[in-house]
C-alpha cells in the first residue's frame, strides 16, 4: 500500500509543476512593462513636457520662462541705451568745450596762432573725443581743426563732411581744406552751399564786394576773420568778381601748405610760423612790391605798427611809403560811383559794417574842407551822420 502512495505522488508532482507559471518569467514581464512606461515618460520629457506634467501646467511654465528672458533682455537694452546716452552727453560736452577753447583763440587781437596753453587744451579734448567716439563727425572735425589748417589731416575733414555736411562749422573747415589744396570746384560748391544756408549772408556778400572793388588791379588783399575772407572768396568764385586780386587770410597762413603755395607764387614769408602782429609787419615789409591792401576789419593792434605806411582806400588800407597821386580822385570815384554801400542806402537796414566806411569819408571830408567844396562836404558829412546814427538813412550820391 505504501508503494502505491509513493507511485501516485510521483505521477501527480510533475502535473502540478507544469500547471504553475514560472516566477522568473512573470517578474521579467513586470520589469519590461515598467521599463516601457519609463521610456514613454522620458520621451514625453524630451518633447517638452516637464516630468509628465499636465499640458496646461507645462505651457504656464514655458510662458513664465519666456517672460523672464524677455524682461532680462529689456533690462539689458535699457542699460545699453542709458550707457549710450551718457556717452553721447559726454561727447557733446567735450565737443562744446573744444569749440569754446578754439573760439577763444580766434578772438585774440594779437595773434591767429593759438597760445600754447590753448593748443594743449584743444589736443587734450581731441584725445577725449577719440576715446569716446573715434568714428564720429565731432572727433573728425576737432582733429582737423586742432591742426590749424594743416591739410595732412585732410582725411579726417573729408570724413566729417561725409558724416555731417549740413553743419556750418564742418562747411567752413571743409572749404578751407579744399581752397588750400587747390580743389577749386569743391571750394566753389561749398561756398554756394554756405550762401544758400545763409552762413555767408547777403550783407557779408555785398560788403566784401566793396572790399574787392577797393583794391587796384593785380593786387593782394590781406584779410583776418571769417566774414572778410569767405565773403571775398565767395565773390571771386561765385560771381567772378575781381579774380585778379590775391586773397591772403592771416588765419589760413597757419597752414604750412598755404605758406608753401605763397612762396611758389613769389611771396617772401617771415621765418616764423607763428601768425601774429609781428608776422604781419614782417610780411608787409618783405612784400611791399606786391600792391598790398589790408582789410579794415583787421584789428587795430595789427595795424598800429604799420600806421605810417597805411592809407585808406575804400574799405581797405593800402601799404605804401606814400599815397598814390590819384588817391583823391580814386576815393571820390569809389564812394560816388563804384561802391554799392549796402546797408547805407534808403530803404535798407543799417549794415553792421557801416563804420568801416568812415576812414574813407574822413579822408574825403578833409579833402573838401581843404578845397572849400561846400556842396560835396555837406553830402559827405550827411553820410557820416547817417553812419553814426545821427539822422535817418537816405540815398547818397547817385
Amino acid at each position: 500500500m505504501k508503494r502505491i502512495y509513493i507511485l501516485y505522488f510521483l505521477l501527480l508532482f510533475p502535473l502540478l509543476y507544469w500547471a504553475q507559471p514560472p516566477q522568473g518569467k512573470k517578474e521579467t514581464n513586470v520589469q519590461m512593462n515598467a521599463g516601457f512606461n519609463n521610456i514613454q515618460t522620458n520621451q514625453s520629457s524630451e518633447n517638452g513636457l516637464l516630468n509628465g506634467a499636465p499640458q496646461s501646467e507645462q505651457n504656464t511654465l514655458l510662458k513664465s520662462d519666456s517672460a523672464y528672458f524677455q524682461l532680462e533682455k529689456r533690462e539689458r537694452e535699457d542699460v545699453f541705451k542709458q550707457e549710450e546716452s551718457l556717452s553721447v552727453d559726454q561727447q557733446t560736452k567735450v565737443m562744446s568745450s573744444f569749440s569754446l577753447v578754439r573760439q577763444k583763440s580766434k578772438l585774440s587781437n594779437f595773434q591767429r596762432t593759438p597760445l600754447l596753453s590753448e593748443q594743449q587744451e584743444m589736443d587734450a579734448k581731441v584725445k577725449q573725443l577719440e576715446l569716446l567716439s573715434p568714428n564720429s563727425w565731432e572727433y573728425q572735425l576737432a582733429f582737423f581743426s586742432a591742426g590749424n589748417y594743416n591739410t595732412e589731416r585732410g582725411a579726417s575733414m573729408e570724413k566729417a563732411f561725409e558724416l555731417n555736411p549740413e553743419n556750418t562749422e564742418v562747411q567752413k573747415q571743409y572749404f578751407s581744406l579744399k581752397f588750400i589744396s587747390g580743389d577749386t570746384v569743391s571750394a566753389e560748391n561749398t561756398l554756394s552751399l554756405m550762401s544758400v544756408n545763409d552762413v555767408i549772408s547777403l550783407e557779408v556778400e555785398r560788403y566784401t564786394n566793396d572790399v574787392l572793388t577797393s583794391c587796384t588791379m593785380n593786387s593782394t588783399l590781406i584779410t583776418h576773420g571769417f566774414e572778410d575772407t569767405y565773403g571775398a572768396l565767395f565773390n571771386q568764385f561765385s560771381h567772378q568778381l575781381r579774380a585778379d586780386v590775391k586773397v591772403i587770410s592771416l588765419d589760413f597762413l597757419q597752414s604750412p601748405q598755404f605758406r608753401k603755395e605763397l612762396e611758389g607764387q613769389g611771396y617772401v614769408l617771415p621765418k616764423s610760423s607763428k601768425i601774429d602782429v609781428g608776422y604781419l609787419s614782417q610780411f608787409c615789409y618783405l612784400n611791399a612790391k606786391k600792391e598790398l591792401f589790408l582789410s579794415v576789419t583787421i584789428p587795430r593792434t595789427y595795424l598800429d605798427p604799420l600806421a605810417k605806411k597805411l592809407f585808406p582806400v575804400g574799405l581797405t588800407f593800402q601799404y605804401v611809403d606814400a599815397p598814390a597821386e590819384d588817391l583823391p580822385i580814386r576815393q571820390e570815384d569809389l564812394w560816388f560811383y563804384q561802391l554799392n554801400k549796402y546797408g547805407l542806402n534808403e530803404g535798407e537796414e543799417r549794415s553792421k559794417f557801416a563804420m568801416n566806411y568812415m576812414p574813407m569819408l574822413i579822408y574825403l571830408e578833409a579833402k573838401y574842407v581843404q578845397e572849400g567844396n561846400e556842396v560835396l562836404l555837406l553830402q559827405i558829412r550827411e553820410s557820416m551822420d547817417q553812419i553814426l546814427g545821427k539822422k535817418p538813412i537816405k540815398k547818397v550820391g547817385n
